[in-house]
């Protein structure tokens, strides 16, 4: 028996895919239609439909609060030769020994892991005979009259242990 209605759709549907629009496009809409730029000048310039110029330039204040909580788009980023060597080779230790324990099943919690990257900080100092930090933070810690564990624990922060 054969079936009693032909299915609309095909596999060569002529209806257009949804293209996703990065929130750097639309932060773009946004501020050209502030500058008074047309939603048809708009769409041209960035290859959009007007409609879709419309909808983003509706939902502006949903975007700028987005950029606005948002990490810079070209944020600086911390290079391993501003960093003392004795946290490099911390961290790397820090990493196997997470490995490990998480080969183990062992749950970790914050404070464990920060714990254990003191200890390993310690060790790592002790066998190198380095300096905790760069002659350069080491003065800023002095003169800000900060103390080891405050910039210890922002360094984990930065090297996204959490």
């Amino acid at each position: 028996m054969s079936p009693k209605r032909q299915s609309t759709s095909s596999n060569n549907s002529s209806s257009k895919k949804r293209k996703v629009i990065t929130m750097e496009v639309k932060y773009d809409v946004v501020k050209r239609s502030e500058k008074g730029e047309t939603n048809i000048e708009i769409g041209r310039a960035l290859g959009l439909s007007r409609t879709t110029v419309v909808t983003i330039v509706k939902d502006k204040e949903r975007i700028l609060k987005h950029v606005k909580d948002a990490a810079p788009i070209k944020s600086t980023v911390i290079n391993e030769k501003q960093r003392s060597q004795s946290i490099v080779e911390m961290e790397k230790l820090l990493m196997i020994w997470l490995k490990d324990q998480n080969q183990r099943r062992v749950p970790v919690s914050l404070s464990v892991i920060q714990e254990k990257a003191r200890e390993l900080h310690e060790a790592v100092v002790k066998k190198f005979g380095e300096g905790s930090f760069p002659s350069g933070l080491a003065e800023i810690i002095k003169d800000g009259g900060y103390t080891a564990d405050q910039v210890f624990n922002i360094t984990l922060l930065l090297t996204g242990v959490r």
